[in-house]
């Protein structure tokens, strides 16, 4: 038919616009399930520590395992952080803040859930020294402060690059103002 035009193979640019708007989502309840899964890495490396986590087998005692486990939890929760920062920075280009915004609930809900998963794994009762929990806190906001981080450097980064490549008035072929 001589109205109709061949589209040429590929993506369309509706179904790209279509990926865009769940991204949110994707980043909500994919860190989520992600959190899911770190919580049972982190309860398979900590539950009896190896010599790498804690140190040399003759100063590990039961009072080093806490800390062990919860150096492995923040380096875990780094890690992932930086990883959903760079997924905003890179695809955030439209709606900025709801994806930011999405990311960090992700975030925190994925942090929240590692720790849960971790510690609901057996041996169950707290008074074993094998039993997996987070004894600081502190680590479980380690996952959305390195999103947000991330995302504030690379923003700030982009910001400065674009401010310094600017045009300037002088370059535009506009008379300096004289300096008194």
């Amino acid at each position: 038919m001589p109205g109709l035009r061949r589209r040429a193979p590929g993506p369309r640019p509706e179904d790209a616009a279509a990926g865009d708007g769940r991204l949110p989502q994707v980043l909500l309840l994919g860190q989520a399930v992600v959190g899911l899964v770190a919580g049972v890495v982190w309860w398979a490396l900590t539950r009896s520590p190896a010599t790498w986590l804690v140190g040399e087998p003759v100063v590990t005692s039961p009072l080093t395992s806490p800390v062990a486990r919860d150096g492995v939890f923040a380096v875990g929760g780094v890690l992932l952080g930086v990883a959903a920062g760079v997924v905003v920075l890179r695809r955030g280009r439209r709606r900025p803040l709801l994806l930011l915004t999405a990311a960090l609930a992700g975030a925190l809900a994925g942090s929240l859930l590692a720790a849960g998963a971790g510690s609901a794994l057996p041996p169950r009762p707290p008074s074993d020294p094998r039993h997996v929990a987070v004894s600081a806190a502190g680590v479980l906001l380690l996952w959305p402060l390195a999103l947000s981080a991330v995302v504030l450097l690379g923003t700030l980064t982009s910001a400065l690059t674009d401010w310094v490549r600017a045009p300037r008035a002088d370059d535009l072929g506009a008379e300096p103002e004289p300096h008194a």
